[in-house]
């Protein structure tokens, strides 16, 4: 099975997935930021935005918005691509957007209004929080962007794939992928699908040192139980149901396992033709990387 492969960095969608990060605070002790990052986030913004925030039913069109990010021309700056989204009639952003949906995702029938709303929250976001952050990060973010585009030449779609998200796909379904470098989730991966399309949203391994790569790996490694999936997983793939089937514990526990069992790379996670529905893997690989890194350590 072979598909199109490209990167995208905007700065965009970085400062979008820290708002929907916010708004939704989902995994939020699965990730580097923290469980805590929401309450250093409200020391910068007002309690007004936190309350509008807050009051929003539905993150609908953000999580569109991915599509009209790579579609737009201004994608590299963030005050341009707000412009250049406010200047579009609901008919042109319902002609951008509706091709890529199925039967199952439908537009709704008060596209400017959504899009005035969504943009009105995120320039106050980008002002009160966004801006303030580290701007190296980015450098960063587009670097390794970058880096993946000439990889192309050096290695199959599958191998980039699998090495900056543990994504394997499985099906013929697919025939594009846009992978997306990301400081905000790491250091967990995230897909979006839209028809044939994937979205995979990947960490960028920061510098951390040697020493605490090493202590989160062995501290997922030091529990019997993640052992256990581990090793079931080593026989795999299986859904999140065959595991807590033969695992035998309550689901929210296995869960917790595998979150952190991902987190560190230690888990693959494949995509056949059921959308939306995972099914894991052990990364054999990950016991030559961890000696390689403890090797490192001691020299």
């Amino acid at each position: 099975m072979s598909y199109d492969l490209k990167t995208l960095y905007s700065p965009v969608y970085e400062l979008l997935l820290s708002f929907s990060l916010y708004s939704r605070q989902t995994f939020m002790k699965y990730l580097e930021l923290g469980s805590k990052w929401p309450e250093k986030v409200e020391a910068f913004i007002t309690p007004e935005l936190k309350e509008a925030i807050k009051l929003k039913e539905n993150l609908f069109f953000e999580d569109l918005m991915i599509l009209l990010i790579e579609q737009s021309p201004v994608q590299n700056d963030i005050t341009s691509f707000f412009d250049w989204l406010t200047a579009m009639s609901a008919g042109e952003i319902y002609e951008r957007v509706a091709p890529f949906l199925d039967n199952k995702k439908t537009l709704p029938t008060d596209l400017s209004f959504q899009r005035d709303r969504s943009i009105t929250l995120l320039k106050a976001w980008n002002e009160q929080y966004f801006q303030q952050i580290d701007h190296e990060i980015l450098k960063h973010l587009k670097q390794d962007a970058e880096e993946k585009v000439n990889s192309i030449e050096e290695h199959t779609s599958k191998e980039i794939v699998q090495q900056a998200s543990r994504f394997i796909i499985e099906t013929d379904k697919i025939t594009s992928i846009c992978l997306i470098p990301a400081f905000h989730f790491q250091p967990m991966s995230l897909v979006d699908q839209f028809k044939d399309k994937l979205y995979i949203t990947y960490p960028v391994k920061n510098n951390q040192l040697q020493f605490d790569s090493v202590l989160k790996m062995t501290k997922a490694l030091g529990d019997e139980k993640r052992l256990k999936i581990l090793q079931l997983l080593s026989k795999g793939p299986f859904t999140f149901t065959d595991i807590v089937s033969e695992i035998g514990m309550a689901k929210g526990n296995i869960h917790h396992h595998l979150s952190i069992l991902r987190g560190v790379g230690l888990l693959n996670i494949h995509l056949f033709d059921e959308p939306n529905t995972f099914y894991y893997s052990t990364n054999k690989g990950f016991t030559s990387d961890l000696k390689s890194k403890i090797d490192l350590l001691l020299t």
